[in-house]
């Protein structure tokens, strides 16, 4: 399904959504947000550009392609932008949903009169601001991370882009699916689909935004560069994943795998650790994992070229952490520096520890209960028994005590 047109039915604004099977149907504007254009995302492109450098272009070019055939030339925006030859055709669909993430929130309130002072108020700093959303924009489960709130902030501090904000209701009042480009620099990665030497876009995602404008006055000093969710993203992973590569494994006489020498002299580290590997299989892992290591080849590659999925890579953890591979690489070290090997005994199989069992109480003894109820223990005495003293008892909680008959 996609958004053919934006009219007004009924005195409300209405978004004209037409399906695979030519079906028309007219739907909220602010559940637009989840349809795409018809323009099937086979290439992908990333450059950094200036927003308010694109220009507004004919938009009968993209609309034909991308299978528009009966709508009115003015009811889609396009933009034109030209980088080292290359031609990008994007809709301003598209750049909406890229500017105003998360996407939920905000169609919710683009269509609609109201500004931003809406979604957010201000929280003042000592030197600058920053803003806070409303508890009534939560009433729809939305996610608000870190790169959000600074996306808020700077529609909130920002003159462009508080008019791209207000811009998309104007348009829509007017039939036309549109939005003024706010002045920033920005990391953007591109996806539609190469004619030519044109590139029509269906998606885009704005990687980094840098605005190229002064905030308001009062708004104090404001970041400079905004950083997406998906970048903040890839960067916590590269430092947290960095590709996994031992410098300090050296190759043998059959390279990084193991020959029949060395692995005749490694093999009692593992012996009778897994049963369920044979003496060779458990040497083609190692050889494997030691070809990974040596050469920084990915897990995938490796697992795929040792027929399996994950075998590979789920034998060097386990190794990791039994304490295995420690063991295995010093001893590896030491026969391939041509120094004499010393080799510990093979690991020993954890045995499982078995609980002992609890033995009954004997007939009449009572143990504890941890209610702090103490019950009373059998007895033949005719004594009259004395009633317990409450102040030995834990205080916080209540007790009922059981006292004898007379």
């Amino acid at each position: 399904m996609w958004l053919r047109s934006i009219e007004r039915k009924g005195g409300q604004l209405k978004g004209e959504v037409v399906s695979t099977d030519g079906t028309v149907d007219w739907v909220d504007p602010c559940s637009t947000w989840r349809l795409d254009m018809p323009v099937p995302a086979k290439a992908r492109f990333k450059l950094d550009t200036h927003l308010d450098g694109w220009t507004l272009a004919d938009p009968t070019e993209y609309l034909g392609r991308a299978g528009f055939g009966t709508i009115a030339p003015g009811a889609h925006e396009i933009y034109a932008m030209n980088h080292g030859g290359l031609r990008l055709l994007i809709p301003a669909i598209a750049v909406m949903k890229a500017l105003f993430v998360p996407n939920a929130m905000f169609f919710n309130n683009l269509f609609r009169s109201v500004s931003v002072d809406f979604l957010v108020g201000p929280e003042w700093r000592p030197t600058t601001m920053t803003v806070a959303p409303f508890r009534l924009q939560h009433a729809h489960n939305v996610r608000m991370t870190e790169s959000a709130m600074k996306r808020l902030q700077w529609i909130y501090c920002f003159p462009s882009a508080r008019a791209a904000f207000s811009s998309v209701h104007f348009n829509a009042v007017n039939g036309v699916i549109g939005v003024t480009l706010p002045k920033m620099k920005a990391e953007i990665s591109f996806r539609g689909t190469l004619y030519g030497n044109t590139l029509f876009v269906s998606s885009l995602v704005i990687m980094r935004m840098e605005p190229r404008e002064d905030p308001f006055d009062w708004a104090g000093s404001q970041p400079t560069a905004i950083d997406s969710g998906s970048t903040e993203q890839a960067r916590g992973l590269q430092q947290l994943n960095p590709p996994l590569l031992d410098r300090s494994l050296s190759t043998g006489p059959s390279g990084w795998g193991l020959s029949d020498s060395e692995w005749a002299q490694l093999k009692p580290l593992f012996a009778g650790i897994d049963r369920a590997l044979s003496s060779e299989r458990c040497r083609e892992l190692l050889s494997a994992i030691l070809t990974k290591l040596g050469t920084g080849t990915g897990w995938v590659k490796v697992n795929s070229g040792f027929g399996t999925v994950a075998a590979v890579s789920s034998y060097y953890q386990s190794c990791v952490r039994s304490g295995r591979w420690e063991a295995f690489e010093s001893a590896l070290a030491q026969l391939r520096s041509g120094a004499e090997l010393v080799i510990t005994p093979a690991f020993a199989r954890e045995k499982k520890q078995i609980r002992p069992r609890r033995q009954s109480t004997p007939a009449g003894v009572a143990a504890l209960e941890p209610t702090g109820v103490i019950p009373l223990t059998t007895s033949t005495s005719t004594k009259k028994r004395a009633a317990p003293d409450p102040s030995q008892f834990p205080t916080g909680r209540h007790i009922r005590l059981r006292t004898p008959r007379p």
